[in-house]
């Protein structure tokens, strides 16, 4: 029989996705195609923004349609959300929320034991207790996701996921680590340490890091997204010199006016992620920066998204993830005087992607006229050609295929579609 599997969000989502396909195949199940037609289908959903919750129900329908007498489980934040919505989808076999995901095997076998239920099984569990054990350890030839950490603490004015996914709850150690060796041993090369606050690992991460970086196999350790506040000059003092970590940080940046920052309940302003990023720089001169921004927050004028635009040419971030702010039930902003028209949002959104695609360019462009040589993970091959990352995470593409996992070596000559042309 056959599984189909689709994760709408983000990296914790992706590996909460594998772990739970890892179990399937171990009973005899197969990975299937969630576009054609599937035994099950399981889709992880979102809950970040609106419009992340209307896809996940729109991905619901769509495997509802590819067979109708599929097993069709539904899990994840925007379950947890509001579990009933996607229970009273007609064709729904089961929903649960982000810590009980284990039951969907339980509720699959006895949906192939007795035949589909009159009605679907709702079991949201609240985001608390232990962390779910789970693991991945096939995930990708070229790369892993492992999570280290589930839940937020923080109380971000905008953010319905620490509601959804509870308190920060730490994996143990040694499961990571063992999990880290069963992917080395598979011939995985770089694993990417994530969770939904990945800082909220706390102060042993850089030890973890550094232990990671002795098992045989692991050539590359990238960091998850991270909070300024965390980037402190001891943690980077401990991680700087860790042969394997990836020169590239992904940054909760959210937005650079300070004022802005305050209504956010975000812990930094702008001063402290320079002072950061600048410090990182000095540490690791290769070092390449991503970041999140969200514009058109409650009460955003024209003059703090000018701000926000000349702290993104400051900074220089290589890939910038712009999002309009997305009102979010129950939260504090969602309340906000000052709420800001779509247009005035999405105009702001099309001025800051123009300067993000400005420093980008400019940060390809000295890439190649430094004359260096680099190094990709082979990660996808088709039409005589590979595509792979470097450490500090820039796209490039070689001719020849390449299988995935290997390392490539070759001198950055030009770019083509926002990629570095390799030979």
């Amino acid at each position: 029989m056959k599984a189909g599997f689709l994760t709408l969000g983000c990296r914790v989502n992706q590996y909460e996705t594998e772990a739970l396909a890892e179990e399937l195949f171990r009973i005899g199940f197969e990975r299937g195609d969630f576009g054609g037609k599937c035994d099950i289908y399981i889709i992880n959903t979102c809950a970040v923004t609106e419009e992340s919750v209307r896809k996940s129900r729109q991905m619901v329908r769509r495997a509802i349609k590819n067979n109708p007498d599929a097993f069709v489980g539904v899990m994840g934040c925007a379950s947890q959300l509001d579990g009933g919505a996607f229970a009273a989808i007609p064709g729904v076999s089961f929903v649960c929320g982000t810590r009980n995901r284990a039951e969907i095997l339980r509720a699959a076998g006895m949906f192939f034991k007795s035949g589909r239920p009159e009605t679907c099984v709702l079991d949201i569990v609240p985001p608390e207790g232990e962390l779910t054990k789970t693991s991945a350890v096939s995930f990708e030839r070229a790369r892993a996701y492992v999570k280290i950490e589930d839940g937020c603490n923080g109380r971000c004015s905008y953010c319905v996921i620490p509601s959804l996914r509870g308190g920060i709850v730490k994996r143990d150690e040694g499961e990571i680590l063992d999990e880290v060796k069963v992917i080395a041993a598979n011939g995985c090369h770089e694993v990417v340490l994530t969770g939904i606050e990945t800082a909220g690992y706390g102060s042993g991460l850089s030890g973890l890091i550094r232990k990671i970086d002795a098992i045989p196999g692991i050539g590359r350790i990238r960091m998850g997204s991270l909070e300024p506040s965390f980037m402190k000059p001891e943690f980077v003092d401990e991680i700087a010199g860790v042969r394997s970590l990836c020169h590239h940080f992904h940054i909760s940046v959210q937005n650079g006016s300070d004022r802005i920052l305050a209504l956010m309940r975000r812990k930094y302003n702008t001063a402290i992620m320079e002072r950061s990023i600048a410090y990182i720089r000095e540490k690791m001169p290769d070092v390449n920066f991503s970041a999140d921004v969200i514009v058109g927050f409650p009460g955003e004028t024209e003059e703090d998204f000018e701000k926000t635009c000349r702290f993104v040419k400051r900074v220089g971030f290589l890939h910038l993830h712009i999002f309009t702010y997305s009102k979010r039930p129950g939260t504090e902003a969602a309340e906000m005087d000052g709420q800001i028209p779509e247009k005035v949002k999405n105009e702001r959104l099309h001025r800051l992607e123009a300067i993000a695609a400005g420093e980008k360019s400019r940060i390809l462009s000295g890439m190649i006229s430094s004359g260096k040589p680099v190094e990709i993970l082979a990660e996808t091959s088709s039409g005589g050609c590979t595509v792979g990352h470097t450490g500090n995470f820039v796209e490039c593409r070689i001719f020849g295929e390449h299988p995935a996992g290997t390392i490539i070596s070759g001198i950055p000559f030009g770019i083509a579609d926002g990629v570095v042309e390799i030979r």
